[in-house]
């Protein structure tokens, strides 16, 4: 039995062309190794989010407050900054967002690449869909037609290659993807009910990405895919060039990449 967990990454709106890529990525992890990889990534999650709280107390040791007092508002800043649902969230790392930014760059990169070395630990294989938007307006202009016409499509050719992957190997699998992502619910999970496989569930499951490290674990491996296409697109103009590169380079041998026409 495989689990396999799906993200998306960039905007999906073709109104939107900062964003010129629009991807979805099906990470599969096979049941044998669930519990490894799951305690792997939750350890890694948990040693950032201490790493965080530890930088925010160190920045009291050096003033003249009490111990006491220091130890007080370390916690107050600490349960202001950091959510009780703190998780691992790609795009938010990299820009160094609130609680993320506490720490340097260098130290919230690295948790990104431990993160993608459990991908190279476990050869887990992904699988990614994407599609050029300026390429995809060409064929089919603007509008919502064309909108729902770019997630259907994206959502068929996903299925497909899942399918094919589970033939292979003689699989059955399960998707769990992040609660409320729009593709999954408005797309894929109607059409796999309208059009049943006999190696996926068509009851797709839905949680709260702060509950899964492995659907975190899709997250990043979206975004990092999505900055190495933004990458080769932009070319010297994408500010996030070298980090796109130094990232992917973890996962490229069990990316499986695929481009929408």
């Amino acid at each position: 039995m495989i689990n396999i967990y799906i993200d998306d990454s960039g905007s999906r709106s073709l109104k939107d062309l900062d964003q010129p890529i629009y991807l979805l990525t099906a990470v599969c992890i096979d049941n044998r190794y669930f519990g490894d990889i799951s305690e792997k990534l939750k350890v890694i999650t948990d040693r950032f989010k201490f790493k965080i709280e530890n930088t925010l107390q160190s920045s009291f040791d050096n003033n003249t407050y009490t111990s006491n007092r220091a130890n007080k508002m370390s916690k107050l800043l600490t349960d202001l900054v950091i959510s009780e649902n703190f998780e691992l969230h790609c795009s938010e790392i990299i820009r160094g967002d609130i609680p993320y930014i506490i720490l340097d760059k260098d130290d919230r990169i690295n948790t990104i690449k431990k993160t993608l070395r459990v991908v190279e630990s476990y050869d887990i294989p992904i699988f990614t869909v994407y599609c050029d938007k300026n390429e995809f307006l060409n064929r089919h202009g603007k509008g919502n037609e064309s909108e729902c016409l770019l997630n259907r499509k994206m959502t068929e050719a996903l299925v497909e290659i899942i399918s094919i992957y589970l033939e292979k190997n003689n699989e059955q699998a399960c998707i769990i993807a992040d609660e409320g992502n729009y593709t999954v619910s408005n797309y894929m999970i109607p059409y796999l009910r309208e059009n049943p496989s006999e190696r996926i569930s068509s009851e797709i499951m839905q949680k709260k990405s702060y509950d899964s490290v492995n659907i975190q674990l899709a997250d990043v491996c979206a975004y990092t895919t999505n900055m190495k296409l933004m990458h080769n697109i932009k070319k010297d103009n994408y500010k996030h060039k070298k980090i796109a590169e130094e990232l992917f380079t973890v996962i490229e041998n069990y990316n499986t990449l695929n481009r929408l026409f």
